[in-house]
């Protein structure tokens, strides 16, 4: 029974602490391949061609783009095509950054990713060009990139993941500690028909 009220005594802090572990192991600003936010939908050519974009919202900095190609006719998979994507500033104008999106960069191998450095804020024009097996397709949007995080809003999950093996460790030690004093809870002596026994004190 006192493990019992203990662990519910504990409870909450328990899963405020899994609450910040999530956010600690997979902060939203982390990049995720193969995923994030649709930026593109559309059949050009033979080619229904999507395209995602991470981390969300978009900012400065480092960025992962991922496309998947389909055939727009059956809605498969296009595999061994090449795919090119090039960004270019829009406002003020600046080079535009060119990159081959491959599958070994993407962990969904059914996508073609690859991961841009945009310099600053502002507009970008994208490219996507595709050369396959059903022939050759362009398609075009324009995205925003916001102002990059702070550098040490950025660093915070790989500085605080320590917090969360202290804190289980010290949680433990809490139980633990709360386990040995109902254990040593003190006793008191009565007397009976049968001798005097021992108990202890509720």
């Amino acid at each position: 029974m006192k493990d019992e009220r203990m662990i519910q005594h504990y409870a909450p802090w328990l899963s405020l602490l899994f609450l910040v572990s999530s956010f600690i192991l997979h902060p939203s600003s982390f990049l995720r391949a193969d995923g994030g936010s649709v930026r593109l939908s559309e059949q050009k050519g033979n080619y229904h061609i999507t395209v995602f974009t991470a981390p969300t919202p978009l900012r400065a900095g480092p960025v992962d783009i991922s496309v998947l190609v389909q055939a727009a006719a059956t809605g498969e998979p296009v595999p061994e095509a090449q795919v090119t994507l090039k960004a270019t500033q829009r406002d003020p104008p600046g080079v535009a950054i060119c990159s081959p999106a491959t599958t070994e960069a993407a962990t969904n191998k059914l996508f073609y990713a690859a991961t841009f450095e945009l310099p600053e804020p502002g507009w970008y024009a994208l490219e996507v060009s595709i050369d396959g097996a059903l022939g050759q397709a362009e398609a075009r949007f324009e995205m925003e990139a916001a102002e990059p995080l702070p550098r040490w809003l950025a660093m915070w999950p790989w500085i605080a993941w320590p917090l969360l093996p202290i804190s289980l460790f010290c949680i433990h030690q809490l139980l633990v500690r709360g386990r040995s004093h109902g254990n040593l809870a003190p006793r008191r002596y009565y007397a009976g028909k049968k001798g005097p026994h021992v108990g202890r004190l509720s």
